[in-house]
C-alpha cells in the first residue's frame, strides 16, 4: 500500500515539474488572447536574432528577446518583444524608434481620427524613417493612458507597436497580423498589452 502512495506522490510530482516547465518555456506569453492560440514562442537568442533584424527593434538595448505566433480564423499575428533591463534607456530607445518611424510626440494635432484602421497620410516628420511612406498613428484604443499604441500599415501588414515599463525594466512590443479586419486586429491588441 505504501509503495501504491510513493508512486502516486512521485508521478504527482513530476507532473506538476513538466507543467511547470511548459509554462515557464512560454515565458511572457499567454496560452491565448481572444480567440487566437500560442502556436509557437521563442526566446534567448533565437528572438534575439529576430529581433536585430528587426527595422524598429533593431536598436533597442536588449536583454532578453522573445517572439510568438498566435493563429485564429482571422488570420495570423506575430509578435516580438525586446526587454532593457533599464527602464530609462528602453524609454529613449523607444522615443527615438517611434520618431524615425514619423510617430508623433504628442505635440502634433495629427492624433487618430477615431476610425478603426483610418491611416493619416501627412508626412510630419518626412519620409527618412517611413516605411512606405507610411508612418504611425497613435490609437486611443486603451482606457488607461499608458502604453500609447501606435499602428501602420506596411507591405500589407498591419503594425502595432507600444512600450510598457516598471520601475527595473522596459519592453517594447511589436505585433503584426496578416488579417485585414482591423476591429478584429484592435480586440487582440487591446487583450495583448493587458495580459502581455
Amino acid at each position: 500500500m505504501k509503495r501504491i502512495y510513493i508512486i502516486i506522490i512521485m508521478a504527482a510530482v513530476v507532473a506538476v515539474f513538466f507543467l511547470y516547465l511548459s509554462d515557464s518555456r512560454k515565458s511572457i506569453f499567454t496560452e491565448r488572447l481572444g480567440d487566437m492560440t500560442l502556436t509557437r514562442y521563442e526566446t534567448g537568442e533565437v528572438a534575439a536574432q529576430q529581433i536585430s533584424n528587426m527595422y524598429g527593434l533593431k536598436d533597442i538595448p536588449l536583454a532578453k528577446g522573445y517572439f510568438a505566433v498566435y493563429s485564429g480564423k482571422k488570420g495570423i499575428m506575430r509578435i516580438w518583444v525586446a526587454e532593457a533591463t533599464d527602464h530609462s534607456a528602453a524609454n529613449d530607445a523607444f522615443s527615438a524608434m517611434n520618431s524615425m518611424l514619423g510617430g508623433s510626440t504628442g505635440h502634433e494635432g495629427h492624433e487618430y481620427s477615431g476610425d478603426v484602421g483610418q491611416i493619416d497620410s501627412h508626412k510630419g516628420h518626412g519620409d527618412a524613417g517611413t516605411m512606405n511612406g507610411t508612418i504611425p498613428v497613435k490609437l486611443d484604443i486603451m482606457e488607461f493612458v499608458k502604453p500609447d499604441v501606435y499602428m501602420m500599415r506596411t507591405n500589407n501588414e498591419y503594425n502595432y507597436y507600444y512600450f510598457k515599463m516598471d520601475y527595473k525594466m522596459g519592453r517594447v512590443f511589436w505585433i503584426i497580423f496578416d488579417s485585414a479586419d482591423t476591429g478584429y486586429q484592435l480586440s487582440i491588441v487591446k487583450q495583448a498589452v493587458v495580459d502581455i
